[in-house]
């Protein structure tokens, strides 16, 4: 039984770890993404205002089905620009924001400095408290 109990408490840890080691890999993204410039390939396309990158693919149903409705969702209530980048013709742009994964949501401000980065699902109630949250920084 306290074989069990300590195994238990180890995988704990061990989660709690790899979740601040995650969290901590996102904050040095973003430090790192805001001293540098977009990629030219992307910033002629950015609309003036903050703007929600949205990396997809051409065979990412969960792109489509889920998280593409979300999305317009959020246009329509808030204030905000949405840019859908395919993560795979787009490469370059990908592999500039570190997408790992279809979907990805980054969130960008007015200057188009990132803010936040979502990889995976986003659901909605979470990108609305992200855009208000950037939204209250313009």
């Amino acid at each position: 039984m306290l074989e069990r109990l300590f195994i238990l408490c180890f995988a704990t840890i061990a989660m709690i770890g790899v979740w601040q080691l995650w969290r901590y890999y996102q904050a040095k993204q973003l430090v790192r993404l805001a001293k540098v410039a977009v990629p030219a390939t992307l910033s002629s396309r950015l609309a003036p205002g903050p703007t929600v990158l949205y990396f997809t693919g051409p065979h990412c149903a969960q792109c489509r089905l889920q998280q593409s409705p979300i999305l317009n969702q959020l246009v329509n209530a808030v204030k905000i620009n949405l840019q859908t980048v395919d993560a795979v013709q787009e490469g370059e742009v990908a592999s500039f924001y570190g997408v790992m994964t279809v979907p990805t949501t980054i969130l960008l401000d007015s200057t188009h400095t990132p803010k936040a980065i979502n990889h995976g699902l986003a659901p909605l109630h979470q990108l609305r408290q992200q855009v208000a949250e950037l939204l209250e920084v313009v």
